[in-house]
């Protein structure tokens, strides 16, 4: 009798569990490309999200310097000029941000707000790599945005100032060029004003406790003021030291500034001619109103100086003054006696904004710009 040969059930299987592979396989390849292509078309939007910011964050302050100048006109074209200074990936390659009016907003009067962008409804949408793998009905793009804002304010407290202070403006009532107890002083009227004296030579000179109070002179001034946690320094050291370099001390409006024994008009004209070595190139052209020649983006011979309220002058009891404004010159020559020429300016810094209500002490001159967004 013949028998019938049973199946080989062992090569059955083995076909079986073969294919099941072949068809693992092949999903874990279409998971593994999909992830492939999600981690090279996220990295491609994280790259341009960084260069997006990049752009806004500089538009944004560049913008805000516009603001400085009270022109909002201004500050849209100096954002979209730097916006156009930087690039960003959009089809091929990194090509320049391009942004319009519709991109800048003016949330609050001295706050500009800035959007860079690579979309769809801005005609510059990121081209990516491998987004129909994922999404065969997608277009292959995808919108990146980025958001700025930035701020503009005048600046009352500062770093750096130079160790002098000279009286603000008053008004002289009787015209005998000197302070006289009662005369009105207001440092948003009759002070120095950026609106009005900017650009304006002023000429330094050093003085004494002793002597009336006159326009243009000034005292050698300690750091840092009176009242804090350290006590000034004093010494011409000290002092020839900070009119080349900075004095790391915050001073502001109501300051009171201790002032330094003596004319110090030898240590004055060594740190002056330090501070002009620093940039001897510099000047200051008439016709265009501006610093020419400087090998700095800032001269260093741009200083802040502290102007004091003349209504508290020092006398034999009280050897300090008072600040009521910074003021910001640039340094155009010294004298042999000691005198100091300089230029009142308007320039930008880092600095503590005004308390509200307060305008810089009506100056102006100095200000600044921060990213708040």
């Amino acid at each position: 009798m013949t028998r019938r040969r049973r199946p080989d059930v062992t090569a059955v299987r083995g076909g079986n569990e073969r294919g099941a592979a072949l068809i693992m396989v092949a999903l874990s390849l279409l998971v593994v490309t999909a992830l492939v292509a999600i981690v090279i078309d996220g990295a491609v939007m994280m790259t341009t999200k960084t260069q997006l910011q990049r752009a806004a964050d500089a538009a944004a302050l560049a913008g805000a310097s516009g603001l400085i100048d009270g022109d909002y006109d201004l500050a849209v074209d100096r954002a979209i000029t730097m916006a156009s200074l930087n690039e960003a990936m959009e089809d091929t390659g990194p090509t320049a941000v391009n942004i319009t009016d519709a991109d800048v907003t003016f949330p609050e009067p001295d706050m500009i707000r800035v959007v860079t962008h690579r979309t769809e409804a801005t005609g510059d949408a990121l081209r990516m790599f491998f987004r129909r793998v994922v999404d065969p009905a997608s277009n292959n793009t995808a919108d990146v945005t980025a958001v700025a804002a930035a701020r503009a304010y005048d600046v009352c407290a500062a770093e750096c100032l130079k160790p002098w202070s000279f009286p603000d403006r008053w008004d002289d009532v009787n015209a005998n060029g000197e302070y006289d107890a009662g005369e009105p002083y207001d440092p948003d009227r009759t002070g120095y004003l950026a609106d009005t004296d900017a650009g304006q030579v002023i000429t330094l000179k050093v003085g004494n406790p002793q002597q009336a109070i006159e326009p243009g002179i000034f005292f050698p001034v300690d750091f840092p003021p009176l009242g804090g946690d350290e006590s000034p320094l004093t010494g011409g050291n000290w002092y020839r030291e900070w009119i080349a370099n900075c004095a790391p001390y915050t001073v502001g409006i109501g300051d009171e500034l201790q002032l330094e024994p003596g004319n110090m008009v030898g240590p004055t004209r060594q740190g002056m001619e330090e501070l002009i070595a620093l940039d001897p190139g510099a000047y200051w052209d008439s016709g265009s109103g501006a610093i020419l020649g400087s090998a700095y983006p800032v001269s260093p011979r741009v200083v802040l100086i502290a102007a004091f309220d003349p209504t508290l002058p020092p006398t034999s009891g009280r050897n300090s003054v008072t600040v009521s404004k910074v003021t910001a010159m640039f340094i155009e020559d010294t004298q042999p006696g000691g005198e100091v020429l300089g230029r009142f300016i308007e320039t930008t810094t880092q600095g503590e904004a005004c308390a509200a209500g307060e305008t810089g002490g009506g100056a102006g001159f100095v200000q600044a710009v921060v990213l708040v967004q």
